[in-house]
């Protein structure tokens, strides 16, 4: 995680090279929790039946989908 934290941290002083290391790290924590929020929030619906399908298109959707 250290290598991937490092090299966003080093694309967004490409972006924004007036920003100060403080702010860089700042803003590599803040992109990195949004993406693992946004991937939880993902897999929960995925995985959470739907309500309105039938039983058995519920049952090859989550089998049929990775």
């Amino acid at each position: 995680m250290t290598d991937t934290y490092n090299q966003l941290k080093d694309e967004l002083s490409i972006l924004y090279p007036d920003v100060t290391d403080i702010e860089l790290n700042e803003m590599t924590d803040n992109l990195i929790n949004f993406y693992k929020i946004a991937l939880e929030a993902v897999l929960e619906e995925k995985n959470k039946p739907q309500k309105n399908l039938p039983l058995m298109t519920q049952t090859l959707k989550t089998t049929c989908f990775p």
